[in-house]
């Protein structure tokens, strides 16, 4: 078979995969400041004049390949129906001090609106790491092109892009509590984001704890607070979660549908805000309504019992909605925000209690297992875990209170940790059995002193206990 005829086959096996996902990848390059430069593009097959267009910048030594693998954001253009824009930048870095970089961003988007006809009232980017630093640092200069940002895992940390702008922004970060390179509390990331929110004359200011953002069928448990001018519209949002994955400080697919919906809201002009398609109303009811059926079915068992009144307040929201129907997309913006509101509050509750009951459970085997062994069960630690395990009993404590819930969670924890690290036991620990054996070997007590009394003792690097 010839290079040819194989090649033909391959491309062949190529097609039914783009058909199948709905969208077309290409590789675009223009000229600017006499370099070629890039950008990875997707757009669905059939795609609609004045579409809107989404920008996302790669974060340092990325690409705009690598950035795609792993936010996934191409994967909405099929049924949204946008232009997924990926630039790469000249080299390993963006140019986060300049200009030459905010000018090539422009011409991307002036090369968009040629080739796909895009609303330009409507462009939205996002950024990661270093990507994000360049958002910001363009920011105050492209309030006349962007509609909405959408940063994540980064910011511009040499800057204070809000005493620059001058006008309002729409802007929703994206970060891990744990992130390691944008560190949370170094960085002072909830303030960063408030100063926009002053900048916008915030008029409200929303926090929703234990917050979960769906993508597909992945969950992320997060806060998310907001700050809405709501004479304007102008919203800062901060998504704040916590992931567990290889590393805290990478893009992840999980904020895709969070970003878009939060982007796909806005528009530049005087009409700032735009409204839902009737298809996209019914659909984020739909969401919210099976959501709020999940969480109330899966709080049936008696260790819920506290979480009654959230319960009977979300069935009221179930109920009232139950079977609803309008052509107007409009009327489906409270009965979503109603039910969406109340099942928050539930799973919040949901996941307090079941933190809290596995920390009792785990607390409570403790006491168990080392009951008998009075090398244990004399120590600070045990007798406090004995103490904490009758204090938070919700038969003794008003432990309605989801603040209450996660401070008893987490002291019976970390009590639990203190004891299990103080001791180290494993199933290795020997035994000394005769008063000749514990005056021949010597051992000595935890602090590495030499002993000759009975109790847990260390021989040779080894845990023993002399009795």
């Amino acid at each position: 078979m010839t290079k040819k005829c194989i090649l033909f086959l391959i491309l062949l096996l190529l097609l039914p995969v783009a058909s199948m996902w709905g969208y077309k990848m290409q590789k675009i390059y223009i000229t600017h400041s006499g370099k070629q430069r890039s950008m990875l593009v997707y757009t669905p097959d059939k795609l609609p004049d004045n579409s809107p267009l989404f920008i996302t910048t790669h974060g340092m030594g990325g690409s705009s390949e690598n950035q795609a693998e792993h936010d996934l954001m191409y994967e909405l253009v099929d049924t949204a129906k946008f232009v997924m824009c990926y630039p790469n930048a000249d080299g390993d870095y963006w140019d986060i001090s300049g200009t030459n970089d905010q000018n090539f961003i422009i011409k991307v988007i002036d090369e968009c609106a040629q080739r796909f006809k895009i609303n330009r009232n409507r462009v939205y980017w996002s950024g990661f790491s270093m990507g994000s630093m360049l958002l910001f640092h363009c920011m105050p200069n492209m309030l006349d092109k962007i509609a909405a940002f959408a940063p994540t895992s980064g910011i511009q940390f040499s800057e204070s892009p809000w005493t620059k702008c001058t006008k309002k922004v729409n802007v929703m970060e994206c970060i891990a509590y744990n992130d390691n390179a944008f560190t949370y509390s170094k960085y002072n990331i909830r303030g960063y984001m408030e100063n926009f929110g002053i900048m916008n004359k915030y008029t409200k200011n929303d926090t929703i704890t234990g917050y979960r953002t769906k993508n597909g069928t992945s969950w992320f448990d997060g806060d998310r607070e907001i700050w809405i001018n709501e004479d304007t519209g102008h919203e800062v949002v901060l998504y704040s979660y916590r992931y567990s994955g290889n590393g805290s400080h990478t893009p992840v697919a999980e904020n895709s549908y969070e970003i878009w919906n939060f982007c796909k809201r806005f528009q530049l002009g005087p009409n700032m805000i735009v409204g839902p398609t009737l298809e996209e109303a019914i659909a984020s009811f739909k969401d919210a309504f099976a959501v709020a059926n999940d969480i109330y079915n899966n709080t049936t068992d008696d260790k819920y019992s506290t979480a009654e009144l959230l319960r009977t307040e979300l069935k009221e929201q179930i109920d009232k909605y139950n079977g609803f129907e309008s052509a107007d997309s409009s009327a489906y913006l409270a009965p979503t925000r109603n039910l969406t509101e109340a099942a928050n509050a539930l799973t919040v509750r949901k996941t307090n209690l079941d933190n809290y009951y596995a920390a009792r459970e785990r607390v409570k085997t403790l006491i168990d297992q080392y009951a008998d062994n009075p090398a244990c069960n004399t120590r600070p630690y045990y007798l406090r875990m004995v103490t904490l395990y009758d204090f938070y009993d919700l038969s003794q404590q008003n432990m309605t209170n989801d603040s209450k819930l996660e401070t008893a969670a987490k002291t019976l924890n970390e009590t639990a940790d203190m004891f299990e690290s103080e001791l180290e036991f494993s199933l290795s620990v020997r035994e000394i059995n005769t008063s000749s054996d514990s005056r021949n070997i010597p051992h000595y007590d935890i602090s590495g002193r030499r002993a000759t009394g009975s109790g847990l003792r260390i021989v040779r690097g080894k845990k023993i206990y002399v009795k």
